[in-house]
């Protein structure tokens, strides 16, 4: 391995120059502004995730950093992005489904005095639509792939745009972790039952948001004002992951044919307007899966927890990261995906970024 590649080299160099973001000139938007304040609070953890992001991207490709574009997908204020220019990419590409947050990296990378290569608001349509000349090798994101609305939709543009995209994605949607798909099951179903507000967690949205199921109930009755209240609140529960669009189409089936749609199971819910999941949760069989059928093939990594912040906790952390060596995923905070050409070897280097001890 070249020591150029190693990426937790460059954190140090890029962790000054965050020192000096003046995070109120980002934006006017409050929640990109907290969003930010709360990655540079956390910077060294965050910087180390993405360096190993970065670290598996070039691992499993077969191109050095400096002939690899990247998209940063579903990017946020940009740091991922940003730290793979920082790091030397060729050329790194920002995404997200929220302009606000497009316009919130652009100023970022300003600030940074780093030079990116583009900027694409919307979803992976939008991001196949932009490169009509030039193929991106890479796309990665954090905290991202779980809240994605269809999965295939999405692999089958990014078969698309290039079949031998590399893909790393970080997921705190572990299935394997007992204790963490019981904390986001009860999130589920606050999101699905109760709705939520600002005040609910520092990396919640600007505005109180309504129960997903009574959201359902409105969209029912916006395609079939005629149905009684009973055979609404039926939909609304048999539609449960669904958005606006294919409830319309499930309202329609059943407007014809009085068939109610198949009540899906688990506590799996989204948000119905913007077809955002809560934290989905699916199985490492059902990623396998749906990545196999567009030709990619998968490996899952271990995550690991933050031990850069202050506090006893650190001590705790540092023998679960040392424990995560033993008892794998039903331990780990996280798990990385990575998807890769179906037919290819993995390249057998030892560039992974070392848990923290």
């Amino acid at each position: 391995m070249k020591e150029s590649d190693n990426f937790k080299e460059y954190i140090t160099a890029f962790e000054a120059r965050l020192d000096h973001v003046i995070i109120n000139d980002i934006s006017p938007e409050l929640y990109c502004k907290k969003y930010l304040a709360h990655l540079l609070k956390h910077k060294k953890y965050y910087l180390s995730i993405y360096a190993d992001v970065l670290q598996k991207v070039v691992r499993h490709g077969v191109q050095d950093k400096a002939n690899i574009v990247l998209v940063d997908f579903g990017a946020g204020n940009g740091l991922l992005g940003l730290f793979g220019k920082f790091c030397g990419f060729k050329k790194v590409f920002v995404n997200d489904i929220d302009e606000k947050f497009v316009h919130a990296a652009r100023r970022l990378a300003e600030q940074l005095e780093i030079k990116m290569d583009g900027y694409i608001p919307g979803d992976i349509n939008a991001v196949k639509a932009h490169f009509k000349n030039e193929a991106p090798d890479a796309v990665a994101g954090t905290d991202v792939i779980e809240h994605i609305y269809s999965l295939e939709e999405f692999f089958a543009c990014i078969q698309q745009m290039n079949q031998l995209m590399i893909t790393v994605f970080t997921t705190a949607s572990n299935p394997a972790n007992f204790l963490k798909v019981n904390s986001l099951k009860k999130l589920q179903l606050k999101d699905e039952l109760e709705g939520g507000t600002p005040d609910d967690d520092v990396l919640f949205g600007e505005t109180a948001l309504q129960p997903f199921i009574k959201i359902r109930e409105a969209i029912i009755g916006k395609y079939s004002s005629g149905l009684n209240c009973v055979i609404v609140k039926e939909l609304a529960k048999a539609t449960r992951g669904k958005n606006e669009l294919d409830i319309a189409g499930a309202v329609k089936e059943f407007s014809v044919s009085g068939k109610m749609p198949l009540p899906p199971t688990g506590t799996n819910t989204c948000n119905p307007i913007s077809g955002s999941w809560t934290e989905r949760i699916l199985s490492l069989e059902e990623y396998t899966r749906i990545y196999n059928a567009f030709g990619f093939s998968i490996q899952f990594y271990n995550g690991f927890y933050n031990v850069y912040d202050g506090g006893i906790k650190k001590y705790l952390k540092k023998m679960l990261n040392a424990a995560i060596a033993i008892a794998g995923n039903t331990i780990a905070p996280y798990i990385v995906i990575v998807g890769y050409p179906i037919n290819r070897q993995i390249k057998l280097r030892n560039d992974s970024i070392p848990t923290p001890k």
